[in-house]
């Protein structure tokens, strides 16, 4: 016998439920969720019932929503999420409890597969309860409630305008939260007014441009999609004059540069600064350095490939920053063609065809004997083969192509290929890779040429060097290419042979590992006068060579700390490591301590 229990203790509606004799245990099903009720058991003879025995339980509630959280708070709105609880259930009710506001309320009825939701038209700056209960067929589990606040509709804090020269000045702001972007506007002296919008990520813009001697007045105001936020002002005046007449940017490669200047006397130093301009910002952060008065040339390194910079150099007078010049320059790109082969050829053309290269604009193609002139073709970057025609019988050509990014041309890589006289022909190696770089090595796979007596293996340093070669029977598919340096790139080619005759060759490109180098490097226990340097060992070494200011000492290689005396109280020490591998040393590690008491 079933009977519900009322919140008072009195029976409600009961149920009965009978057994045979020979049952023990049963399940008792569609009862309510946390209810309270009191089972009893009689025992029921052919002609009486016999004693009963009762217990009181009550039901578990229905599983209810988890994690309810504020995922991301809007001037206007707040997203919502949640976990879902196991079990079957019809969805979920997200409502506003009616607050002391008439008529103001918020619900909204969701599929049982929903975990977030948007609640919009809500007020800026203002505190919302926020509640959500998930629906069974059996009904409404308990209902769960945060606090979440819409954003305000702030100004942006912190806002530099500086580092002013000639044409440029510098803006900086601290970002805004939940802002999408930023709206920079600077106006001239004669009313003329120019502005940018600037995504989200945006924290620093260099403003070029501007007249000498000018004072601008420059304005900042976050966007929260289509509102605009407060304004921000401060002015600015650009310089009269640069003293340093002429900076010069050269040599420029894909991540350095080499950057002149013309003295300036008096000056007691130069403080040089570059960063990305802001089309490509996010690629490399802003830097500088400061140099002294006797320099007049710096090369940049550790640059981004294929980026445009914005370079300023200033002049200094002590401790007064004098005035500076700017100049911009864009390094080039990273990336060589892949895998240039020669597919096929006959007397009279040959078709050549590569991988694809990311970044590439387009292909430049290029071939020539050694008594002509080269022809050049561009190709579109979907291009990957092209088939050259109207060629000589017999005739070695040097097939040349590189990738083109914009106005950039990536590095050149090249084959020869003999045109044929009519005779049959050697099939191409299929499917070459490398399947293993090492420090020292390469391992090279590919797969085997129907009727080839062997295979032909070249290497050559990829900025130029010896050529090596080595041939291998027609039964191997792999070799290893091993004495290679370190940190280097190598142009390698594959090719089948049939007796003394060289098939075309597969062009592949490689570059070797670099030597590890010292890691944890610091300076411990600084005093007065001395320092001691820490470092983590390196596996394999014959030993460490440090270096400061004009001394070097050469460690063994069970070294891993070393105390350095005689240094200048208040003087910063440039302190370098490398790792010493035979006569071949590895990459550096720096780092630079003032030497004061600690």
């Amino acid at each position: 016998m079933v009977h519900p229990l009322s919140s008072s203790g009195h029976q409600q509606q009961r149920q009965q439920v009978d057994l045979k004799a020979d049952v023990s245990t049963t399940v008792v099903t569609e009862l309510s969720p946390k209810t309270e009720y009191s089972l009893t058991v009689y025992a029921i003879y052919p002609s009486l019932i016999g004693d009963s025995a009762t217990i009181t339980i009550q039901t578990t509630p229905l599983p209810q929503v988890s994690n309810f959280r504020v995922i991301e708070e809007g001037l206007f709105s707040l997203r919502l999420g949640w976990t879902p609880p196991l079990g079957r259930l019809n969805g979920f009710m997200v409502f506003i409890p009616r607050s002391n506001r008439p008529g103001f309320a918020y619900e909204k009825l969701l599929p049982g597969d929903t975990s977030s939701h948007v609640i919009d038209s809500l007020e800026e700056d203002k505190k919302y309860t926020v509640s959500i209960y998930a629906v069974y067929s059996q009904g409404p589990s308990e209902t769960v409630s945060i606090v979440g606040k819409t954003l305000k509709l702030v100004q942006v804090q912190k806002f530099l305008v500086q580092n002013a020269t000639t044409d440029t000045v510098q803006a900086r702001w601290t970002s805004v939260k939940g802002a999408t972007g930023y709206r920079l506007t600077w106006e001239s002296p004669d009313g003329h007014i120019e502005n940018v919008n600037l995504g989200d990520n945006f924290n620093f813009y260099m403003i070029q441009g501007l007249h000498s001697a000018s004072e601008y007045k420059v304005t900042i105001n976050p966007i929260f999609g289509d509102i605009e936020g407060p304004v921000t002002t401060t002015k600015v005046k650009t310089l009269e004059s640069s003293a340093v007449q002429t900076l010069k940017v050269s040599a420029v490669s894909t991540s350095t540069a080499d950057v002149t200047w013309n003295s300036v006397p008096g000056a007691t130093g130069y403080r040089l600064a570059w960063g990305p301009t802001p089309e490509f910002v996010g690629r490399d952060r802003p830097r500088q350095v400061a140099l002294n008065g006797s320099t007049t040339e710096y090369q940049l390194r550790n640059a981004a490939h294929d980026t445009e910079y914005v370079l300023s150099l200033y002049v200094l007078f002590g401790s007064v920053v004098g005035p500076g010049i700017s100049a911009t320059f864009r390094t080039s790109p990273l990336g060589y063609v892949s895998n240039f082969k020669v597919s096929s050829y006959t007397s009279t053309s040959i078709v050549v065809e590569w991988s694809p290269i990311v970044g590439a604009t387009e292909y430049k193609l290029s071939w020539n004997t050694g008594d002509s002139n080269p022809q050049s073709h561009y190709l579109g970057r979907s291009v990957l083969f092209h088939h050259i025609k109207d060629l000589n019988p017999q005739s070695t050509y040097t097939i040349t192509i590189c990738a083109v990014y914009g106005n950039s041309e990536g590095p050149e890589i090249s084959l020869s290929q003999l045109t044929g006289t009519g005779s049959e022909l050697i099939q191409a190696v299929r499917e070459v890779k490398v399947v293993d770089i090492g420090v020292n090595s390469f391992t090279l796979s590919w797969g085997k040429t129907p009727g080839a007596s062997g295979y032909k293996i070249s290497w050559i340093p990829f900025l130029g060097g010896d050529e090596t070669s080595h041939v291998v029977s027609a039964a191997s598919t792999t070799f290893t290419i091993h004495k290679l340096q370190e940190s280097s790139a190598y142009k390698i080619q594959v090719s089948s042979m049939v007796g003394n005759r060289e098939g075309s060759p597969v062009l592949l490109t490689a570059r070797t590992l670099d030597l590890p180098k010292v890691n944890d490097f610091a300076a411990l226990n600084t005093s007065e006068s001395s320092t001691v340097l820490n470092w983590t060992r390196v596996a394999g070494v014959s030993g460490y060579r440090l270096s400061w200011r004009h001394i070097s000492e050469t460690l063994g290689p069970g070294f891993n700390s070393f105390m350095i005396s005689n240094l200048l109280y208040g003087r910063t020490y440039i302190f370098t490591i490398r790792p010493l591998y035979g006569e071949v040393e590895g990459p550096i590690s720096t780092i630079y301590q003032r030497i004061c008491k600690t």
